[in-house]
């Protein structure tokens, strides 16, 4: 099973505090524009973190040979669900404005706060792809992205895999959102969206009244970037409800971020994006998941290059 673990990949996930030194007018104003999409986030509504993340792959794009390794249809699915996403500061100006040279130079300042968080963003896109289509070649007939965000794993792998059935859920101001874009794609016929709060319904009760999703089939879950908005004790609530609603052998592909001295990446969340809750040592994985339902079946993940997070795979036992 060891065999999905990608040597020398890096995650991360970060925000965008941006300290624009080129672009002049046009970088302020999209500057003003992020930030009243930032209170429009606090309030309540579309995922902060899920739109960052989406944009920073399309600004990855431009940097290095990015652009042939992230995988196909990645960026330019992202592109045309922000626009149509319609929230503040992501329209079309900004999808080219994120192209810009000036644009990476940004990031590569706040690596500086956060190393390896940047590119992570493309290995953790890799990866996950790869975990998925691994554990498709060996049965399994149904994919689930919990806090799908606007990740587009699923607009674009359920056409080439009509037997088995996508399913994205996400928090309702967020799934909304996106649904706009998946609408104009042409949605496939085996994915499915579910707008729910896992925060107030849990994931087995919100699967099983939608009807669709089979528990006794052999499934693939993922949670990327996820965990750390999580407590422990929702983090393990989770994966027990994920243990109650799949079949023995069901693997579930998760990244999460680990323990240390990262006042500033805690400070920055909290001003940009949801404040993190949690943290834990790959190492420790084992006895974090104990109980749940779920084993670990990836080796432990200690590459320093993998900035903030570390990635995982747990098999249902």
């Amino acid at each position: 099973m060891r065999e999905n673990r990608t040597s020398g990949t890096v995650w991360g996930v970060s925000g965008n505090r941006h300290s624009y030194h080129d672009g002049g007018e046009t970088a302020c104003s999209l500057l003003i524009e992020e930030f009243s999409g930032l209170l429009i986030v606090k309030q309540g509504r579309i995922s902060q973190t899920a739109l960052k993340v989406a944009i920073a792959l399309v600004t990855l794009s431009v940097k290095d040979d990015w652009a042939q390794r992230l995988p196909p249809g990645l960026v330019e699915f992202s592109e045309r669900l922000l626009v149509a996403s319609g929230s503040p500061g992501y329209g079309p100006r900004m999808m080219r404005v994120s192209k810009q040279p000036w644009m990476l130079r940004v990031y590569q300042i706040q690596d500086l706060l956060m190393p390896g968080q940047f590119e992570g963003f493309g290995h953790r896109k890799i990866f996950m792809q790869q975990q998925v289509e691994a554990a498709i070649k060996q049965g399994a007939r149904q994919v689930l992205v919990v806090g799908a965000g606007f990740d587009t794993l699923c607009l674009r792998l359920a056409p080439q895999n009509s037997d088995v059935q996508f399913f994205e859920v996400d928090h309702p101001a967020t799934s909304v959102a996106k649904a706009r874009g998946v609408t104009l794609e042409g949605q496939p016929a085996n994915m499915i969206q579910i707008a729910a709060d896992l925060g107030e319904q849990a994931l087995s009760k919100v699967l099983s009244e939608d009807g669709r999703w089979q528990f006794s089939l052999p499934s693939v879950l993922l949670a990327e970037g996820l965990f750390q908005y999580l407590t422990d004790d929702e983090v393990r609530g989770l994966l027990r409800d994920a243990a109650a609603c799949t079949a023995p052998g069901s693997r579930f592909a998760f990244t999460h971020a680990i323990p240390g001295e990262r006042r500033m990446l805690s400070i920055l969340t909290r001003l940009i994006a949801e404040p993190w809750k949690s943290t834990v040592r790959s190492k420790d994985l084992p006895e974090y998941v104990e109980g749940t339902g779920w084993t670990m079946i990836s080796d432990v993940d200690t590459e320093s290059a993998h900035g903030v997070e570390r990635y995982a795979v747990a098999e249902r036992a």
